[in-house]
């Protein structure tokens, strides 16, 4: 693959000398996307196993999520939730009838939608007990935001000294340490976890440890509260993932792929638990709006009349297979590991450089910490361009294993 061309070459200038240094992003610039397909300025054509990070579910440009927001900004964008817009209120009532909770809080993004967690985890444990039930216990590999709570959930890995001092009432404990889970959940009020760790290294929860650690929450009357904002919406073979890992969560958040790369997060709670927060104690000004909703419920639609949950699992089999075929080829492959079209690749070598591998040759994947890479297509991606990006690796494999 050649360099970019002149017009990119300005682009990237432009960008470069204007935005905030905060990303590392690879030197492309894309302007057109289709179902599992990007373009860039240059007219190349890449197949996606990124999808936005795990929130175009449907693939870009999916025609009904395209039509819904067509039709919703030529009739009403937002109004504030000073009043109920109509397209909130269906969409209200289509996402509580799929889950066993019937309250749902809409934001703007994951991390939002964190911090309403934590706000309502600490709000009803006050209302029942009183000051002194603060603690949010979390898991040594999570993600669950860059705002400041949502951050303090958040692996200590990821908290910089530069951004101190964080806000209290957090703790980390070890996959599996339901020792420590015991001795914190008399002080905690809310137990916060992904089912998959996907920014943490693809790392999927035991069931078994799941399930105890939902015993030990009722047992101490402390929310289980599941992120599902990456491994949400069909993503994981089940529209939620925790539907699959034999646990029932009381409060859930969900973003990404939600509105198919619309910005929208939401936060789902039972009636009992959600009652906690009344009038001002929480808010968003466009959380809710009729053009997030619109493209919300079009989604939500299309997973299920497509059937998507059931076609990423059998997807998924198909790529874990594929990857796993290639670990036993490559001596630098040290696992597999993740559900439905939520994989990842261990590596005993850097991973950074094999996406910008892959990238050349027509393949967009991500790396999650230092040496593991991760594959989350859209959920409608064909069986041909995941055998594509198979070869492709294995090729990249091959250069970087010797």
């Amino acid at each position: 693959m050649t360099g970019p061309g002149a017009d990119t070459r300005k682009l990237l200038e432009m960008a470069a000398g204007s935005l905030w240094p905060n990303y590392r992003q690879q030197p492309v610039v894309f302007t057109r996307g289709e179902g599992s397909r990007l373009w860039d300025t240059d007219g190349r054509e890449y197949v996606d196993f990124v999808a936005g990070i795990a929130t175009c579910n449907l693939g870009h440009c999916h025609p009904a999520v395209t039509k819904a927001i067509q039709g919703q900004a030529a009739r009403l964008l937002h109004v504030s939730n000073w009043y109920y817009n109509d397209i909130m209120a269906r969409l209200a009532a289509k996402l509580t009838s799929l889950t066993s909770m019937n309250r749902v809080f809409f934001c703007n993004s994951g991390a939002e939608a964190s911090e309403a967690a934590i706000k309502l985890a600490r709000k009803r444990a006050f209302e029942k007990y009183g000051p002194g039930r603060n603690l949010i216990v979390s898991f040594h590999g999570a993600f669950h935001g860059r705002t400041m709570k949502a951050l303090t959930a958040t692996d200590p890995k990821h908290h910089d000294k530069a951004f101190s001092p964080y806000p209290g009432g957090f703790e980390h404990i070890r996959h599996g340490d339901l020792e420590a889970m015991a001795g914190h959940l008399p002080s905690a009020c809310a137990l916060f976890l992904e089912p998959v760790q996907g920014e943490g290294g693809v790392n999927v929860m035991d069931q078994t440890f799941l399930r105890k650690a939902a015993a030990l929450c009722r047992q101490h009357d402390v929310l289980l509260m599941a992120d599902e904002v990456q491994t949400g919406m069909g993503r994981c073979g089940t529209l939620f993932a925790h539907q699959a890992m034999g646990f029932v969560p009381d409060v859930m958040t969900l973003a990404k792929g939600l509105a198919n790369g619309f910005p929208m997060g939401a936060v789902l709670a039972g009636e009992e638990i959600a009652s906690v927060m009344g009038p001002g104690t929480h808010g968003s000004t466009f959380g809710g709006s009729a053009l997030a909703c619109a493209a919300a419920l079009a989604t939500l639609e299309t997973l299920q009349s497509e059937g998507l949950p059931q076609r990423a699992a059998l997807s998924g089999e198909q790529l874990r297979a594929g990857l796993q075929d290639l670990a036993r080829r490559h001596d630098i492959v040290i696992e597999v590991r993740g559900m439905g079209l939520l994989l990842g690749m261990e590596l005993t070598v850097p991973a950074a450089p094999l996406v910008g591998s892959l990238m050349t040759k027509g393949y967009l994947v991500t790396a999650v910490g230092e040496r593991t890479l991760r594959f989350t297509p859209p959920l409608n991606i064909a069986g041909e361009d995941i055998l594509g990006m198979l070869n492709a690796l294995d090729l990249v494999l091959g250069e970087y294993g010797g």
